[in-house]
């Protein structure tokens, strides 16, 4: 058990005392969505010397820019899952960290359903701009992701032209992926759509056509000026609004509560201050007192979950990436949100928890739970099931469930180890985050 220990925010005056193992486990969780045991005792060790000696480790950790694959293993063009299969290896894997976990912040916020890109290659593309981009700066994010032919066919932006401009763009641009509701009227978005005019993909490339363009003064957020895609995203990132309505999001994720208008208003300013730079945003959070404070709870969503079961089991797909589809069920497919708001916040209701209960079994079996006839590497004592899970906190009624399961005249070694092993990926506290 590691110590118990005091640390001071850097940024703040309030001083913290947690229990290490808690706080390091909640953040290895929080900053990485394939986590197992082994990522916990290595931030265990680096807590040892203080809170912030274990943020340091999680924010030099190495970025991953490998860029995703968009033909299949034998070499061939395939359809959107090439891309997508690969992430989820990537995401569920025990090396993944802020870069992934930062990607798929912003997937739930910049969002593209696959169904509307016409080839892999732009969603491999725009998956790449979200995995180098995602901890840099917003709006060099925001700039990259605009200018992905993926979002453009989304939002219909593609073959939008100045005499007939398509609104989906402009609008979602500034409903959601920035300034938000109440800060921007029909007028703007009028404006911003004959702005982001003579965008076009064409044979897989988005290119750009002046003559489609809108080559004129306009009228965006009452200031008159030559504006185009580059400067109304410069614009709206210089609102106030964005990064106040961004680092509030940012926090609920990594924190797991919702911040108060005037303190997402003074996060969002001092972010402002910091170049919209992404990386300063998470360490800033991650050392908030509020970060361990015992409130700070909020469900996992489908894929956290998934990404870290098949972390805790140690599962890899087979040739059909069977266990991948059972996200569907879950109610959390990467790249196939239910609309451009993206996913939400509804992972405890009874949907998406039989969803979870039905895919357990494909992912013991593709971590080997299920074979009856060899004998498996896997623990079947309860307290190592639990830490195997990250599960440093198990409640007595979720030890007690797991130690109910005793061999017997009906139940195997097997039958125990396979039962305990689902009940610790059903748990509560495994729903958690």
């Amino acid at each position: 058990m590691v110590r118990n220990w005091f640390s001071a925010t850097r940024h703040g005056k309030q001083v913290v005392e947690a229990t290490a193992l808690r706080a390091v486990s909640r953040l290895a969780n929080r900053s990485a969505l394939g986590v197992n045991q082994a990522r916990i005792e290595r931030l265990a060790v680096h807590a040892e010397g203080s809170w912030l000696d274990a943020v340091n480790s999680v924010m030099t950790e190495a970025a991953v820019d490998d860029e995703p694959p968009v033909e299949n293993a034998e070499g061939t063009d395939t359809d959107w899952a090439t891309p997508i299969w690969w992430w989820l290896d990537q995401m569920a894997a025990p090396s993944s960290g802020l870069t992934d976990r930062m990607a798929w912040f912003w997937h739930n916020l910049l969002t593209t359903n696959a169904q509307k890109v016409s080839t892999v290659p732009l969603l491999a593309e725009q998956l790449h701009v979200l995995r180098t981009l995602g901890r840099s700066d917003f709006r060099s994010l925001l700039h990259g992701f605009v200018a992905t032919g993926a979002v453009q066919e989304y939002l219909d932006g593609s073959h939008s032209q100045a005499s007939n401009p398509n609104e989906n763009l402009g609008r979602e641009l500034m409903e959601l992926f920035t300034v938000g509701n109440g800060h921007y009227d029909e007028f703007d978005v009028k404006a911003a759509a004959r702005a982001l005019a003579g965008w076009v993909v064409a044979d897989g490339e988005l290119l750009f056509r002046r003559e489609n363009a809108f080559i004129a003064p306009l009228v965006f957020m009452d200031e008159q000026a030559l504006w185009d895609t580059t400067s109304i995203v410069d614009r709206l990132c210089d609102h106030p609004a964005t990064p106040a309505r961004i680092a509030a999001r940012l926090w609920t994720h990594l924190v797991g509560t919702e911040l108060a208008a005037t303190d997402a208003e003074a996060l969002g300013s001092w972010w402002a201050s910091e170049e919209l730079n992404i990386d300063p945003l998470i360490e800033r959070i991650l050392l908030s007192p509020d970060f361990l404070a015992p409130a700070s709870v909020r469900a996992r969503s489908g894929v956290e979950w998934f990404c870290a079961a098949r972390a805790a089991t140690g599962a890899v797909p087979n040739a059909s990436n069977d266990i991948n589809w059972s996200l569907w069920s879950i109610g959390q497919m990467p790249y196939h949100p239910p609309n451009v708001s993206g996913w939400g916040d509804r992972w405890l209701e009874p949907g998406s928890l039989l969803g979870r209960a039905a895919s357990i079994w494909s992912i013991l079996d593709r971590a080997g739970l299920n074979d009856q006839e060899n004998p498996s590497e896997h623990p079947i004592d309860t307290d190592t099931i639990l830490a195997r899970c990250g599960l440093t906190e198990a409640s007595a009624t979720t030890r007690a469930a797991l130690n109910a399961v005793k061999p017997n005249d009906q139940l195997t070694e097997h039958n125990v180890r396979h039962v305990r092993w689902r009940l610790a990926l059903a748990s509560p506290e495994f729903n958690l985050l």
